[in-house]
């Protein structure tokens, strides 16, 4: 066989394989529509209630639900003469930790004048009823004098375990006007058994601008609930008449108060035995924590483990375990704080323990918190406006959000001027629905003309090989 014929065989052969190759590419792609900027396919009226230069808009969970595209990058606003608005996404900011004094009083019973030993001074009588544990004052105690008392007891009163320590104690005086005295102190939980402390200095000194007083005395975290304070020269100790234990609270102030959600939960049969509840958001939403609404009067403790999936036909995942619970109790009702959960899911699955009592949704609901963005725009155009969203991938490219320090560039001191708006129901538009509906028809036909276009194209092959081989027979 000469090298044209040899030539001439692998052009027949290859020359209709590239042709199939490039017909199947071309039909898997999808439908070039003419338009620049795709017609969204749902859209909902935006009223400014709060009118301002930048107007805020706390984003519902419908347009999650509506939402086609990841992180909501198909949203699209618009005036009331079809000109796009300038807008920016808001994302929710983080909680801050808030520290405050708590002073709280404290009881004070005066020691005798003399040396203290270990145990408790016969002026002092030591109760016990039950669990609780009180002191008395036996008659009245000299603290001033030639023979003034040698310092003081101070109970900081029963504490639950998870309360923090005082951090200080502040003590109030009534004289005298001046003075400077050195303390010790000492530290016990029965009154029996005493250990050292720190010590430090107590003094009110006149000035022309008024008294200038130190009246703190620190406890550098002590947990004891009994503080015993001992002047190191008792005739120059002040006469106490009150003290208060300083307390630090660490307080979580949010920033932006979440979403509370109550999604309707359905029982899901057992997984491995395992009692099930199934709980469908509705979209993909950013999640903070999860709870059950206890009814007020009722005590109830659930075991559970928390399962997650951004789409119906992914595999489940574990995301956190806990036991949430209400429990009443005569000084008030005990409640387990929300599962926190930081993630982002479609479909929640409750797995209850099996040696709890069955759930029943419809009387203990679940609740779930959402950390739901904001929407941000530019009050410019007319009004009134829409928000237009819902282009699937296919659908070419939308214009999304801005930069938010784009749109708004000194976004701290804005913020606080920021106009409100409130976002209607959404509604299908009649083209955007049409093209979906013929994107899809597209879709569903594409396989099977593929199919037709690759058999086709075998078969082609197949008569040209077989013509080409009788050729050389001949």
């Amino acid at each position: 066989m000469s090298w044209r014929v040899a030539a001439w065989w692998k052009l027949a052969v290859w020359v209709p394989l590239v042709s199939i190759c490039l017909v199947g590419t071309s039909l898997l792609a999808p439908p070039v529509h003419a338009a620049e900027a795709p017609p969204l396919r749902y859209a909902a009226p935006l009223k400014v209630t709060q009118p301002a230069a930048f107007v805020q808009l706390p984003l519902p969970t419908a347009v999650y639900a509506h939402s086609q595209q990841p992180g909501l990058a198909d949203l699209r606003l618009v005036d009331a003469n079809g000109q796009r608005v300038p807008f920016a996404l808001l994302a929710p900011r983080e909680d801050s930790i808030e520290q405050r004094q708590q002073a709280r009083p404290v009881a004070l019973y005066a020691l005798p004048p003399g040396p203290v030993g270990s145990g408790l001074p016969p002026s002092i009588e030591l109760q016990v009823q039950a669990d609780r544990i009180s002191l008395r004052q036996r008659g009245v105690v000299a603290v001033d004098g030639r023979r003034p008392g040698a310092g003081w007891i101070v109970d900081l009163g029963e504490r639950e375990a998870e309360q923090p320590a005082p951090r200080q104690l502040r003590l109030h005086w009534s004289a005298p006007a001046e003075f400077s005295v050195g303390y010790r102190l000492e530290f016990s939980d029965d009154l029996r058994r005493w250990h050292r402390g720190g010590g430090g200095q107590l003094m009110a000194l006149p000035g022309r601008e008024g008294a200038l007083t130190q009246p703190l005395v620190p406890l550098e975290g002590e947990r004891s609930r009994f503080v015993r304070l001992l002047w190191s020269d008792p005739a120059q100790a002040p006469t106490l008449d009150a003290a208060e234990a300083l307390t630090e609270q660490r307080d979580t102030v949010l920033q932006d108060p979440p979403t509370e959600l109550r999604p309707t939960a359905a029982a899901s049969g057992s997984e491995g035995g395992t009692p099930t509840l199934e709980i469908d958001l509705g979209a993909v939403l950013p999640l903070r924590d999860l709870r059950l609404g206890f009814a007020d009067g009722s005590t109830q403790l659930v075991p559970l483990r928390v399962q997650l999936r951004l789409r119906r036909d992914a595999p489940w995942r574990d995301v956190t375990q806990g036991v949430l619970y209400r429990i009443e109790r005569p000084e008030g009702a005990s409640v387990s704080p929300p599962l926190p959960l930081g993630v982002h899911a479609r479909q929640l699955r409750l797995l209850l323990d099996e040696r709890s009592p069955l759930l029943d949704p419809a009387r203990v609901p679940v609740i779930v918190r959402a950390q739901l963005a904001s929407l941000v725009f530019a009050a410019q155009g007319v009004a009134p406006y829409t928000l237009q969203v819902g282009a699937p991938f296919t659908a070419g490219s939308v214009p999304g959000p801005l930069p938010i320090d784009t749109l708004v560039p000194q976004l701290k001191a804005e913020r606080a001027r920021f106009g409100r708006a409130s976002l209607g129901e959404f509604s299908e538009q009649p083209e955007a629905a049409a093209r979906a509906a013929r994107d899809e028809a597209w879709a569903a036909w594409r396989p099977r003309l593929l199919w037709a276009v690759l058999l086709g194209g075998v078969l082609a092959l197949a008569g040209m090989v077989w013509r080409l081989a009788r050729g050389r027979s001949h």
